[in-house]
């Protein structure tokens, strides 16, 4: 049976399942959900775990489905598939155990998505349809989303936060679902009972470069050259994904424009943007020729390409280049 992500929770709990499929391109999501699997059949006195080899582990797979024993000792089976594209006789072997799985052996698939050729095979299709066959495809929360999914976490964690700290939380965490779970979990360690503030949060999240990509963009809006460069060097010293420095730039580049020509109230509470950061915002597009932002999109476009190897010339100086383009028309602070 298909279980949608947000029944899994419940799911999980109801039913005896002999076997789950967990499909996922975020890993985080796919360890927490086969951690989930395996604590709730010890619940069920299956407290061996089998890894199976990867380079082959049909053979396996079929004579443990036939094994017999005066005293079986109830087990875990564990099947990580690096390519969900099977042949002829992995195909079979995985189709003789889902046709009947055994009672005392529990099996536990995972896997990068399926595409929908994979959804469309057998197996996929046994799994979608057994009541006693488990299976869940995990998708990481869309960007409208993530600020519930912090919620959330923050919920499940008894961590009580102000909305100021969601909100941040939920931007300097936007698209890393391991960092935000780590973060949250180290305040409900560090301070259980305490109450989360956006003042915390600097500390917490640490000098993390999926987090110190903000503190670039905290320079940028501010127009402080000296501040960009340093933010700029310590993100290419910790290896940073140049093309999450160029998503942060863009989407900075996106909500100057808005603010510019739009009701400034409506897009702050639209995009869940609070103090200091939305005031950061208005000052630099009352600083910044419209002229000059447009262009910097076009600068981002350039930059993509270089990227994605179209482009030979070099990547860092092209981003210290839009970065700095924010810093005109802006009174450099003393040193």
């Amino acid at each position: 049976m298909r279980i949608k992500a947000r029944d899994w929770p419940t799911a999980l709990a109801r039913g005896k399942v002999l076997a789950y499929a967990l499909f996922s391109d975020e890993p985080f999501l796919l360890a927490e959900a086969e951690t989930q699997v395996r604590k709730r059949w010890q619940q069920e006195g299956f407290l061996r775990l089998q890894r199976l080899p990867q380079d082959n582990p049909w053979p396996i797979l079929r004579e443990e489905r036939d094994a017999l024993s005066l005293f079986p000792e109830p087990r875990i089976l564990l099947l990580r598939l690096s390519d969900l594209r099977l042949g002829k006789d992995p195909l079979a072997a995985l189709e003789f155990w889902l046709a009947r799985p055994p009672q005392d052996t529990r099996l536990l698939l995972t896997g990068t998505r399926p595409d929908a050729a994979i959804q469309k095979l057998k197996w996929f299709q046994t799994l979608d349809q057994s009541e006693t066959l488990g299976l869940l495809i995990l998708y990481p929360p869309e960007a409208s989303d993530w600020p519930r999914w912090v919620e959330e976490r923050l919920r499940r964690a008894q961590v009580d936060a102000s909305r100021e700290a969601i909100a941040l939380l939920a931007e300097r965490s936007l698209g890393n679902v391991s960092a935000a779970d780590q973060a949250i979990r180290r305040w409900a360690e560090l301070y259980p009972g305490q109450r989360l503030e956006a003042v915390d949060l600097p500390d917490l999240l640490g000098d993390n470069s999926q987090f110190s990509v903000f503190d670039l963009s905290d320079a940028v809006l501010q127009g402080n050259p000296h501040a960009v460069l340093h933010s700029l060097g310590r993100l290419r010293d910790a290896e940073a994904e140049p093309v999450l420095i160029l998503w942060t730039l863009h989407r900075d580049l996106i909500l100057l424009l808005q603010l510019q020509e739009g009701n400034t109230a409506e897009i702050l509470r639209r995009e869940r943007l609070f103090p200091p950061r939305s005031e950061r915002l208005q000052r630099a597009a009352r600083r910044l020729p419209r002229q000059r932002l447009r262009q910097a999109l076009f600068q981002c476009q350039e930059i993509d390409a270089r990227i994605k190897g179209q482009d030979a010339r070099p990547l860092w100086p092209a981003l210290a280049d839009l970065a700095l383009q924010f810093c005109q028309n802006s009174k450099v602070p003393a040193q």
